[in-house]
């Protein structure tokens, strides 16, 4: 897709964008924009100053001389598990680095010197490469083959004047690959970084198996790692109610009539895995229940239906209502007894190298 066609898909969508806004009463509107306006507020933590200092090392090296020597800052790696914030940290951060803004260069052709490339499953080198072909706009023959399809992707990194590569989901690399894919894409990964007068930086962003991936001799010396650990359920309280009170108080202009006192800290720690991303997530869409009607505070009514909306459970299952909400397992939560039945034969029927439902296998 050229950079025509681009332009012209987005002038298409705000067209019709606009046209349904022109559909919707002005008190709506108001609404829409508020809640627009809450969801892109950023909450900062301590681990953003590690990713904001690897990301402006990284641009740093940009300014060196380009060699062939492995370089620490030429592979930034975001780890942590789903829900941890992992690409909306990614994206604030390289949204406010100038030297990863879009430009127009000296032929006026707009240049975007980031690209991002959303990691395929599953994955094989031939497909991440066509996926990197595809982030740049372009649609590589059918048959292409894997060897061709890397070196166009890299000629063409070169012509578009992309000095940094992000590859989300990049545990697939891993996941889904065999031994010889995983190899082949730990190279490629290699060879980017050593492009002989145009060497790219990449930043991956994936759950805990690209730890693995990224522990072998090609990367090692090449990569540093940010972490996005879970948070501490029992020392976190206060990191919680500070995230709670910001969303709820600061961004959004609500009360909050909850007993903070009691388990309710907790018990949202629980609902959300213990994972900062999906804490936030949570926070604003019970938020928004309260907004869209029309109230001035927010109440555990609200979260209990965020829950149930997100979770699917059943009403005595609520983590925000049930007694027993500590052995409640949010990421079942949707299972019914025909399900597990299903899930039971599944075993039966695979045996050992059977995976459970929600559970990533290893």
């Amino acid at each position: 897709m050229t950079q025509f066609n681009q332009e012209f898909d987005t002038k298409r969508s705000r067209a019709a964008i606009d046209r349904v806004r022109g559909l919707v009463g002005e008190n709506r509107l108001a609404v829409a924009d508020r809640l627009a306006n809450l969801y892109n507020e950023y909450i900062a933590l301590d681990r953003d100053r590690l990713l904001r200092d690897a990301l402006t090392a990284s641009v740093a090296s940009v300014t060196t001389p380009i060699t062939g020597k492995p370089d620490k800052r030429r592979i930034v790696a975001v780890c942590g598990r789903s829900g941890a914030g992992k690409t909306t940290a990614v994206a604030k951060h390289i949204g406010s680095l100038n030297a990863m803004q879009s430009y127009v260069d000296e032929d006026g052709v707009v240049i975007h010197p980031v690209i991002v490339v959303d990691g395929p499953s599953p994955c094989t080198p031939r497909l991440l490469a066509i996926a990197g072909l595809e982030a740049l706009g372009h649609t590589p023959p059918d048959r292409i083959r894997e060897n061709e399809a890397w070196l166009l992707f890299r000629r063409l990194l070169k012509v578009h004047k992309v000095m940094w590569v992000v590859i989300d989901e990049a545990q697939n690399a891993i996941e889904t690959a065999s031994v010889r894919e995983a190899t082949v894409i730990g190279d490629a990964f290699k060879s980017l970084t050593q492009m002989r007068e145009w060497p790219v930086r990449l930043i991956l962003v994936g759950v805990p198996p690209l730890a693995s991936f990224l522990a072998r001799k090609q990367l090692y010396n090449r990569r540093t790692v940010v972490p996005f650990d879970t948070l501490d359920a029992d020392g976190s309280t206060d990191l919680i109610q500070d995230i709670l009170e910001t969303i709820v108080i600061q961004h959004a202009g609500l009360g909050i009539q909850i007993d903070l006192e009691g388990d309710f800290l907790k018990r949202l720690m629980h609902a959300c895995d213990a994972e900062f991303g999906s804490v936030v997530q949570m926070i604003r869409a019970a938020v928004e229940l309260a907004i869209l009607a029309g109230k001035d505070h927010v109440t555990l009514d609200d979260f209990a239906k965020t829950y149930a909306s997100f979770s699917g459970c059943r009403p005595s299952k609520n983590v925000f209502k049930a007694d027993n909400w500590e052995e409640l397992e949010p990421s079942t939560a949707l299972l019914r007894d025909e399900d597990r039945a299903w899930e039971e034969e599944r075993f039966k029927s695979k045996g050992k190298n059977a995976t459970k439902y929600g559970v990533r296998p290893q």
